[in-house]
């Protein structure tokens, strides 16, 4: 029998990031390549409000049905833009890119005179580095920090909404696995995860006992009848029927980590420990790795059939 040796392990794992690479690259260029048509563009930034599923829609955004259709139709393909009820709207996906790509470029284009003024500063050499940081600190604050060489290695949001978005854009860029503990349930969270999965991302999801006690104690009273265990299995877990890996346990505070490296981390109140009070988000390999034995060991810990909720009768 053959063995693998280094080399060709190395080789096959150079190819491998080589093939995910121009992957990669072939959809940047395909996503930029769209979006950089006028008629695509507007369609976009429309749907991050909502466009609706009318038969005068392309009259009323001043496009021929056939521009409207064909663009749409591109942006629905890139993962940019879907159907919900009866209008079209931002992705996940879609919301990332329009965020951090579309709103950070439109206002560095606003303030494209200062960033002119530096390049004019930095071509003088009675000016260093540290001088034009302090001016433009105090002229444009915001071109200031952009232009500071990264140190932060970290990210930390206050509000649960904040959470969420940057827990989106941590699924939506995960290439091999997904890490989950979770004591809240999102719809956008469990959709994005959903996604990946399909496409091959392994995803393993611990769900806090107390949680899924409270989704039964909402539910109308179940029924004892054939369907029974059906409606259980779906009330108990929100990937179900999809072939996510998913026990249950008591859960001390939420945590995700991405491809063995990008993790999340919730904060909890102490004082209440229900509430959300705040969460890290961080690209590091040790918390990553320490992250990692945590969910481990809870998964050790953890049983693959939902907690059953008693219905006391009268």
């Amino acid at each position: 029998m053959k063995t693998v040796t280094q080399k060709q392990t190395e080789t096959w794992n150079s190819d491998m990031a080589s093939k995910d690479s121009s992957k990669l690259l072939a959809q940047l260029t395909e996503v930029l390549s769209v979006l950089s048509k006028n008629d695509a563009l507007t369609i976009f930034l429309m749907a991050n409000e909502g466009i609706k599923s009318e038969l005068d829609t392309p009259t009323k955004i001043g496009l021929t049905k056939k521009q409207y259709y064909t663009r749409l139709k591109q942006l629905v393909d890139l993962g940019l833009v879907v159907k919900h009820n009866e209008s079209y709207t931002q992705t996940a996906f879609g919301k990332v890119v329009y965020q951090k790509h579309i709103i950070g470029l439109t206002n560095n284009i606003k303030n494209s005179k200062y960033l002119q003024m530096v390049d004019v500063l930095k071509a003088d050499p009675k000016f260093n580095d540290s001088d034009i940081m302090e001016f433009i600190s105090k002229v444009e604050p915001q071109i200031s920090a952009d232009l500071e060489p990264s140190r932060k290695t970290s990210t930390v949001v206050s509000s649960y909404e904040d959470m969420v978005r940057k827990i989106l854009e941590m699924v939506e860029f995960a290439q091999s696995d997904i890490l989950l503990i979770t004591r809240f349930q999102n719809e956008l969270i469990i959709n994005a995860i959903l996604k990946k999965a399909s496409a091959g991302v392994n995803v393993r999801a611990l769900a806090d006992t107390g949680m899924v006690e409270e989704y039964f104690v909402k539910e109308p009273g179940m029924k004892s009848d054939r369907n029974k265990n059906e409606r259980e299995k779906v009330v108990a877990n929100p990937f179900y029927p999809s072939k996510i890996d998913r026990r249950y346990t008591q859960v001390p505070f939420c945590v995700l980590v991405v491809d063995n490296k990008h993790v999340g981390l919730e904060i909890a109140d102490v004082t209440e420990s229900k509430k959300f009070k705040m969460a890290i988000f961080a690209e590091d390999h040790t918390l990553s790795a320490s992250m990692t034995t945590l969910f481990n060991t809870l998964w050790q810990k953890a049983v693959t059939n939902p907690p059953k909720i008693v219905t006391k009768t009268v």
